[in-house]
C-alpha cells in the first residue's frame, strides 16, 4: 500500500505521550499499521520520551506494598469487566487480539460487529451514509465511519481544532491533494477543504473530531445535525 499523507509531528508527539482521545488514538493506530514512515517516527518519539523519563529524579513513595497489591487487583478486575477481558485501552498497532476483517486495520476491526458491507449504515444525505462508533453528542466531537458514493461531494468546511480522517477504502480529492486507502488527513483550524470522491468504488473514511466542524455554506449547516460532524 502506497501512503502519501502522514501524521504531523504534533500528533505523533501527542500519541507517544498518551494525550490523544481514544477515537484519535484509534485513527493513529490504523495509519501506523500501514505506514512504515510514521511507525518509525512514533517509535522514535516513544524512545525520546523514555529517555527523558529515565533522567527524572526519583520521588519518595509513601505507599505500602499491601496497598500496591490491592490497587493492582482492583485494576485487573476493572480490565476484565470491559468489553474484552484484559484488552488494553490503547489500540494495539499489531492488533493481535482483534478480529480479522478483510481490508480493515485491526485497531478499527476490533470496534466493528461485522465486515464493512454488513454494517447497518444510516443514510444521512444523497450518496452519504454513516456508522457511528460512539454515542456522544456532536458538540463533543465525532467518531464515525462515513460511506461516500462515487462522485459524492462533501460540503466545504474548516475545523475548530484537530480533525483526523483515515481512508479505509476508495479515494477523494480536496484542496490539499488526493487521499487514498491508508492515507491520513491530519488537519487543524487553518484548513478549509471540500472532499470530492474520485474513485469508482465507494469511499469509506474513519473520522475523529474534537468539536463540530465549521461549514461554509447554508446547506452544510442545515445538514450538520444529520451528518453528525
Amino acid at each position: 500500500m502506497s501512503v502519501s499523507h502522514h501524521l504531523t509531528d504534533e500528533t505523533i508527539h501527542d500519541y507517544a505521550t498518551g494525550s490523544l482521545s481514544m477515537p484519535m488514538e484509534t485513527l493513529v493506530a490504523c495509519h501506523l499499521t500501514v505506514c512504515r514512515q510514521c511507525r518509525e517516527r512514533a517509535l522514535m518519539a516513544d524512545g525520546v520520551g523514555g529517555g527523558l523519563f529515565e533522567r527524572l529524579e526519583p520521588a519518595p513513595i509513601k505507599v505500602s506494598a499491601l496497598d500496591l497489591i490491592a490497587r493492582s487487583a482492583e485494576a485487573a478486575d476493572s480490565r476484565c469487566s470491559g468489553p474484552v477481558a484484559g484488552e488494553p485501552n490503547r489500540p494495539a498497532v499489531n492488533g493481535a487480539s482483534a478480529p480479522a476483517i478483510k481490508g480493515v486495520p485491526r485497531p478499527l476491526a476490533r470496534l466493528l460487529p461485522a465486515p464493512l458491507e454488513q454494517l447497518k449504515w444510516r443514510r444521512v444525505a444523497p450518496g452519504i451514509k454513516q456508522y457511528k462508533l460512539d454515542d456522544q453528542h456532536r458538540r463533543h466531537g465525532a467518531f464515525q465511519l462515513l460511506h461516500l458514493a462515487p462522485g459524492a461531494v462533501m460540503s466545504e468546511h474548516s475545523h475548530h481544532d484537530r480533525e483526523l480522517t483515515f481512508l479505509v477504502q476508495g479515494s477523494y480529492r480536496d484542496s490539499i491533494g488526493r487521499f487514498q486507502a491508508g492515507d491520513i488527513a491530519d488537519l487543524d483550524g487553518s484548513i478549509e477543504h471540500q472532499p470530492v470522491v474520485d474513485s469508482e468504488e465507494p469511499c469509506i473514511a474513519l473520522i475523529a473530531t474534537q468539536s463540530p466542524v465549521r461549514y461554509s455554506g447554508v446547506i452544510g449547516r442545515i445538514m450538520q445535525p444529520f451528518v453528525g460532524i
